[in-house]
């Protein structure tokens, strides 16, 4: 098989941010290195986990540039471009390429609202302009758009898009990209609750949320996978479910904010117009962090 550009636990993470909502730096330097050092094989800032969207441009291009240097190019960073249409998403993907990014996740447009035509136009009026490998970013949750599989093969064989973020829940439309797509193409889950279905249908690793905190549990998960021992890789998935419950209940992405501080790693508050967990979402969530750190599967921060 070649050798594929992305691969393994690549995490989506939060964003820390001080007690006024402005960049914390020193913190996200401390969240690089906590995940880092916990094995992940790529990092991913300025995703729908990071808050990207609730950023001016030059407080992402800072994400971006503490990021890229904590990682001194020792895991590749792909930049997240969430941006609705192609002005933001050119302006987003500039400052993430003169920021030292490796690659870039890109979204498609979800304000136009476009067919399947509009999407292989959209990205290949982009193409010329980003000057990196492009994850896409297949998301009908937040577009309102299935992208068809044809459409994504059609992608990689016109050199728009090196792999793909499948944040879908039908497994058929994971099963028809996986038949269409090429050995090269970055097939990644987006979706902690399926990633051992989506990993035995032929995901090569997964940008997952849940993996900036128990990185070292997901790529043990994958492996298991990839030797064929799916049955204890969907037990140990199982045993991720209260956390993966408690972290997308509500108020996503305070969730995961919450689950750090709860393991000594305080990221601040999320941006507006997300607000606090409720108590009830918030013991759980604790309940859930204490059974994982009580079996070792959650370690503290310490790095």
């Amino acid at each position: 098989m070649a050798e594929l550009m992305f691969r393994g636990l690549i995490p989506a993470f939060p964003t820390p941010l001080a007690a006024d909502g402005s960049l914390d730096e020193d913190g996200l330097a401390r969240i690089v290195e906590f995940q880092i050092a916990r094995g992940v094989s790529g990092l991913v800032p300025l995703g729908g986990t990071g808050e990207a969207t609730s950023f001016d441009l030059a407080t992402r291009r800072r994400i971006m540039e503490v990021t890229v240097s904590a990682a001194a190019r020792r895991v590749p960073v792909i930049g997240g471009v969430l941006d609705p249409g192609r002005g933001g998403a050119l302006d987003t993907a500039r400052l993430c390429r003169e920021a030292g990014a490796d690659g870039l996740m890109v979204i498609a447009p979800y304000y136009a609202r476009p067919d399947q035509e509009g999407v292989l136009r959209y990205f290949r009026s982009l193409a010329p302009e980003l000057k990196l490998p492009v994850i896409y970013y297949d998301n009908p949750y937040r577009t309102h758009l299935v992208t068809a599989p044809e459409t994504i093969a059609r992608m990689e064989a016109e050199g728009l898009i090196v792999g793909m973020k499948a944040s879908n829940t039908d497994l058929y439309h994971f099963a028809q990209v996986a038949d269409r797509v090429s050995d090269r193409f970055c097939l990644l889950s987006g979706q902690d609750t399926l990633f051992v279905e989506q990993a035995m249908l032929g995901a090569k690793g997964g940008v997952l949320t849940s993996a900036a905190l128990v990185p070292g549990r997901w790529a043990e998960i994958l492996r298991l996978v990839e030797a064929g021992r799916v049955p204890e890789a969907l037990a140990l998935q199982r045993g991720l479910h209260p956390l993966m419950d408690a972290l997308f209940a509500e108020q996503f992405p305070e969730g995961v904010r919450r689950a750090f501080a709860m393991i000594g790693l305080p990221i601040g508050a999320s941006l507006p117009p997300v607000t606090a967990l409720p108590q009830a979402a918030e013991h759980r969530l604790a309940a859930a962090i204490d059974a994982l750190v009580a079996d070792g599967t959650l370690i503290g921060a310490g790095v």
